[in-house]
C-alpha cells in the first residue's frame, strides 16, 4: 500500500533479500493489488524516505518480468543493496495460472541464484496468503521430493498455516499444488547447454535395452500426459460455426482463440507465446473459399507483420490450402483487396509481398506484409533441407526489426504439425541465443497447452533435436 512503502523498502534494507518474488499485479480487474515500488523506466530513481531505488536491467518475458534494483539509503553511509524482482505476471487472484509451466520456470530462475547464505526471498501477493502461500509450499514440496523422495504436501500446508493463517487460500490453489509438484517431479530437468547439445542429443536417442526405447521416445509419450488431449478440447465457437472448419480435429482451446473485431468473429487460429513476447505467434488453420475474407480481415485486425505458410495449395490430390491471393491482379476477399507486389523463389521456399487496402471508410487504412511459403516441406514428413526453416524464420525476425507489426501468422494442413514445429524451433533458437540452453522438451510442452497435438510425431520431435 502507497502507506507502507517506505516499510517495505526498510524491511528489504533490514533483512536483505537478494530475491523478491511477486505473484500479484498492480492491478487486477478494476482492483488496486500493489502500489508500485520500482521505478518504470532504465537508471530512474524513485525516493521511498531514506531510501532511493534505480531500476538497473528489465527483462520481459510472456508470462512474467525479471528486474534488477539498487536500493541505496542516505544516512551518512552511502551503503547500497542490489536485488533482482522475479514478477510473474499470469496468476490471477484467488485463481490458478491456466498451467504450471511459467510458474516453474521463474521459480527455477529463482533458486538457480539462491543459497541459504545469500538471505531469504521476500515472496508477496496483494494478500499474502493465496498466491504467496502456493509459491512457498511448491518450493519446500520439490526440495522435500528431491531430499527425501517423498511429498507430504497436505503436511506442508499444514504448518505454514501455523506460521501464517489461511496460507493456500482456496481448494482451487491447493488442487493446482499439487498438479504443479506432479508435473515438475514427472518432468525432471530436460534443459540442456547448449555447448553439450550435440553430445547429449545422441545420448537421448540411444536405445535403453531394458525397456526398448530411447530417452527422447519417453520425453514424447511424457507430453501427451502433461499437455492436454486435443480431444478433449472443446471450443462453443468452433462447433457453432463447423463450416469454418477444414477438420474437428485439432480446434483451438477457447481461451487462446483468436476473435475477428467485428463482432467477436470465429476463426480457427489459436494465439501462441513466443519466448519474449506474448501472442507473438498466430496459428491459423489454412484458409478455405468460405474463410479467405475472415482470414484477411484477421491479418488487418492484428496487422499481422507476416505470413509463414508450411504447405502446398494441394497434397495428396486434395487441397489443403485455398490460394487466398491472385498471381498477377489486385483481388478482393469481401471489403479487403490484395494485391501481389512482388514473388521471388529462393531455396526451398517463395517469398511473396502483398499490400492490402479496405474499402470500408471506418477500416480505410493499407498494409504491406511478407508470405514466406516453404515447398519442400512434405505433408507427415520432415523439410527436406532443414536450413530452410532456419533462414525462414531469420527472415520473419529481420522484417519484424525492421519495421515492427503484430505477431506471425504460421498456418499448414492440419494447423499442428509442421506449424507445432515451427513455432517451436523458432522459440527454442531465441532461448537457446539467450541463455545458451535447449529444452525442446519443455518449448514443445507451451506449445502444445496454446495448441494440444503440437509437434505430432516423433519424428518431428526429432528433427527439432537436430537444429
Amino acid at each position: 500500500m502507497k502507506k507502507t512503502l517506505v516499510d517495505f523498502w526498510r524491511l528489504i534494507w533490514q533483512e536483505k533479500p537478494v530475491s523478491i518474488v511477486m505473484v500479484t499485479n498492480l492491478k487486477e480487474g478494476t482492483k488496486s493489488k500493489c502500489e508500485q515500488y520500482w521505478p518504470n523506466t532504465i537508471a530512474e530513481n524513485y525516493n521511498f524516505g531514506p531510501f532511493t531505488v534505480t531500476l538497473t536491467n528489465e527483462q520481459v518475458y510472456p508470462d512474467f518480468v525479471i528486474r534488477q534494483l539498487n536500493v541505496k539509503i542516505y544516512d551518512g553511509s552511502n551503503d547500497s543493496h542490489t536485488l533482482t524482482q522475479y514478477h510473474l505476471t499470469s496468476w490471477p487472484d484467488h485463481g490458478v495460472p491456466d498451467y504450471a509451466t511459467p510458474l516453474m520456470s521463474l521459480h527455477k530462475q529463482v533458486m538457480a541464484t539462491w543459497s541459504p547464505s545469500k538471505g531469504p526471498i521476500l515472496v508477496h501477493c496483494s494478500a499474502g496468503v493465496g498466491r504467496t502461500g502456493t509459491f512457498i509450499a511448491i518450493d519446500i514440496a520439490l526440495e522435500q521430493a528431491k531430499r527425501e523422495g517423498v511429498v507430504d504436501i497436505a503436511g506442508i500446508v499444514n504448518r505454514l498455516r501455523q506460521q501464517r493463517m489461511k496460507m493456500v487460500q482456496t481448494l482451487d490453489q491447493y488442487v493446482f499444488l499439487h498438479d504443479a509438484v506432479l508435473e515438475t517431479v514427472m518432468c525432471g530437468d530436460t534443459e540442456i547447454l547448449a555447448n553439450e547439445y550435440e553430445m547429449k542429443l545422441q545420448e537421448l536417442k540411444e536405445i535403453d535395452s531394458s525397456t526398448g526405447c530411447s530417452a527422447l521416445q519417453s520425453q514424447f509419450d511424457l507430453l501427451s500426459q502433461v499437455t492436454p488431449d486435443p480431444d478433449d478440447v472443446f471450443c462453443d465457437s468452433a462447433k457453432a460455426h463447423s463450416d469454418k472448419n477444414r477438420s474437428t480435429s485439432y480446434l483451438p482451446r477457447e481461451n487462446f482463440l483468436v476473435t475477428l473485431k467485428e463482432n467477436n468473429g470465429y476463426i480457427n487460429a489459436s494465439y501462441l507465446s513466443g519466448y519474449r513476447e506474448k501472442k507473438a505467434f498466430i496459428i491459423a488453420q489454412s484458409p478455405m473459399k468460405n474463410t479467405a475474407r475472415d482470414f484477411w480481415k484477421m491479418i488487418v485486425d492484428y496487422k499481422v507483420s507476416a505470413i509463414v505458410m508450411l504447405c502446398g495449395l494441394e497434397e495428396d490430390g486434395e487441397e489443403s490450402c485455398y490460394q487466398y491471393w491472385a498471381d498477377s491482379e489486385t483481388t478482393n476477399f469481401g471489403e479487403y483487396f490484395v494485391k501481389l507486389d512482388s514473388s521471388k523463389e529462393c531455396n526451398g521456399y517463395i517469398e511473396r509481398k502483398f499490400h492490402i487496402h479496405s474499402d470500408k471508410d471506418d477500416n480505410s487504412s493499407s498494409w504491406d506484409l511478407i508470405q514466406l511459403q516453404v515447398t519442400d516441406w512434405p505433408q507427415d514428413g520432415v523439410v527436406r533441407e532443414p536450413r530452410t526453416v532456419l533462414q525462414v524464420i531469420d527472415d520473419v525476425i529481420h522484417r519484424q526489426q525492421k519495421i515492427g507489426g503484430g505477431p506471425v501468422v504460421v498456418h499448414c494442413s492440419d494447423t499442428v504439425s509442421r506449424s507445432g514445429v515451427y513455432c517451436s524451433v523458432s522459440i527454442g533458437l531465441e532461448q537457446c541465443k539467450a541463455e545458451g540452453v535447449v529444452d525442446v522438451f519443455q518449448v514443445t510442452k507451451a506449445v502444445r497447452r496454446s495448441k494440444p497435438g503440437a509437434v505430432t510425431t516423433l519424428v518431428y520431435t526429432r528433427y527439432m533435436s537436430g537444429y
